[in-house]
């Protein structure tokens, strides 16, 4: 009669289920496992994870994502910490004594190449009065405030166009909020560009998300 011999996955199984029914918890690398079953170590997962349990998210909870590197490596990046990495960054930039009103160009000194900056609000805090220029005293002014790349870095601009302080001794102050997004947690689509044909309406193609 011959004998075989079951293979060892099929005894580790055994003695998971064995060891289960024992202890109701299994470790591996650890003898004292916190949950039904934990591994303390690596661990390599073929053909997908499914999650099917899911504690709600309480407002007092801390909160903790998990991103994937281009190894294929799973960091936790915990948003609750001050000073840690986040997924983006409010900025506010507080401008003092410009010319007039006018911002030309302030560099964040953001690298461009691991960040994109949005302006999200600006406000000037001096009352304004538009130029003496033809035409302009039957207009309005709206502010302009953006972000823009220079030479590897992020720069901010602002102004009111066509207006300039009423009292130019007074000291101009901007203020800018700013919107920093981790190039590593968000996707660049690139740059579209729109032929009009010296129309005013028009349709993308396709569009950049379905």
């Amino acid at each position: 009669m011959k004998s075989y011999k079951a293979p060892a996955a099929i005894f580790l199984l055994a003695c998971f289920v064995i060891s289960g029914n024992i202890y109701s918890q299994v470790g591996i690398n650890t003898t004292n496992p916190r949950k039904t079953l934990e591994v303390a170590g690596d661990m390599t997962i073929l053909n997908g994870l499914e999650i099917t349990n899911f504690t709600p998210q309480r407002d007092t909870d801390t909160t903790t994502f998990l991103i994937q590197e281009g190894d294929n490596s799973i960091k936790s990046l915990d948003v609750s910490n001050p000073t840690g990495v986040a997924l983006a960054y409010i900025q506010e930039y507080v401008i003092e004594d410009p010319d007039l009103d006018w911002v030309k160009d302030f560099d964040t000194g953001i690298d461009a190449s691991n960040y994109v900056v949005i302006v999200t609000s600006a406000s000037f805090n001096q009352e304004l009065d538009l130029t003496s220029n033809p035409g302009v005293e039957t207009n309005s002014s709206i502010p302009f405030a953006s972000a823009f790349i220079d030479n590897g870095t992020w720069h901010l601009v602002a102004d009111y166009p066509q207006a300039a302080n009423l009292d130019e001794t007074q000291m101009g102050i901007w203020t800018i909020s700013t919107l920093i997004f981790s190039n590593d947690v968000s996707k660049q689509f690139g740059t579209v560009n729109i032929p009009m044909a010296n129309t005013s309406s028009g349709a993308a193609a396709s569009p950049i998300i379905n």
